[in-house]
């Protein structure tokens, strides 16, 4: 069975962070999978992994699509994979309007219909072929990879919708989930497997990954204030607001928008009720977590992938939490 973690670069400071997912291969962590929001981009930590690593895999969750052009994304892509010695998987997204629109001046617009495109040339470019492309969303011209990956690169596609969904399963290798239930989780893979089938494919070929932010004992008020301040900000963007309301979270999900248009970003955080949270955040002792983890494997993932937070208040303090953390639910620890 597969078990990731993702470097908690954010909570521990890059150096421990990297430092921990070097550990997390002799603990029997099969993945390390990177995050990219506004501090370090997702290949750097993965090159320096990629160096003093041997048999954990190494992805990125997720590549912004509408950031990075798709020749961009395959040249870090296929660098990764070499340095690496293909152990790469690239998780490429739509990310949401405040990073893209807002922090990137850039537009989303027709994202199913762009990522089919971006997909197609992403492959074309690893598979070290010429590109010349010309379609409804996207343009690439006499683009030619100048590196050998030296092995396939597996793409998982992030996704919410039942359309993105779909997508993932006619033409990735994988899916990436955020911020879902367990049901959440067995409900969005129904569309991936539709997806796949639509396509003249077998859906039980594609991986089922999701992240899920964990704290292991650490104080329950704590993690509930701080954690629901977390989510938040992920709750009150429309996708992921559309995908709560569909999990069963529609009140919950509308107050959040209500609130937080209104400026009232507390009340916001308020509206992310105990229930709701309990749902989506892994938390409480470790035999607690495990149990929640199992939960997701249950439902079809095949690769959970722990983000370790810490409420500590020193970045050292942070740093010791989260190594106990990834120490107490490693498959070295469970046998």
């Amino acid at each position: 069975m597969r078990l990731g973690m993702t470097p908690p670069i954010e909570v521990a400071g890059m150096r421990s962070a990297i430092e921990l997912a070097i550990r997390a291969e002799s603990l029997g962590y099969t993945d390390v999978w990177s995050a990219e929001v506004g501090g370090t981009d997702g290949f750097t930590p993965l090159a320096a992994l990629a160096a003093r690593t041997e048999k954990v895999r190494l992805g990125v969750a997720l590549a912004p699509v509408y950031t990075r052009p798709p020749a961009l994304t395959a040249m870090s892509a296929a660098s990764i994979q070499a340095l690496s010695d293909g152990r790469f998987v690239l998780g490429i997204g739509v990310s949401s309007p405040a990073i893209v629109e807002g922090w990137m001046g850039r537009t989303i617009e027709r994202p199913v219909e762009y990522v089919r495109e971006y997909v197609h040339v992403l492959r074309e470019a690893l598979a070290g072929r010429k590109v010349s492309f010309e379609g409804e969303t996207l343009h690439a011209d006499g683009f030619r990879l100048q590196i050998e990956p030296g092995a396939p690169v597996p793409i998982h596609l992030g996704a919410l919708g039942p359309r993105m969904c779909r997508l993932a399963g006619a033409v990735a290798d994988g899916v990436l989930f955020f911020l879902m239930t367990p049901e959440g989780c067995r409900e969005a893979l129904e569309h991936v497997a539709a997806g796949a089938r639509e396509a003249g494919r077998d859906p039980a070929d594609l991986e089922a990954f999701v992240r899920l932010p964990t704290a292991v004992d650490e104080p329950e008020d704590l993690v509930r204030f701080m954690g629901r301040r977390l989510l938040t900000g992920y709750a009150m963007t429309p996708a992921y607001n559309a995908s709560l309301a569909r999990q069963g979270f529609e009140s919950q999900a509308s107050g959040i928008v209500e609130a937080w248009t209104a400026g009232e970003r507390d009340r916001a955080t308020e509206q992310f009720d105990d229930a709701m949270f309990d749902d989506l955040f892994v938390h409480g002792d470790a035999a607690a977590c495990r149990a929640r983890i199992e939960a997701y494997r249950e439902a079809g993932i095949t690769t959970p992938v722990v983000m370790p937070i810490s409420v500590a208040g020193s970045i050292e303090e942070r740093a010791e939490r989260v190594t106990a953390a990834i120490e107490a639910l490693a498959p070295a620890a469970t046998g």
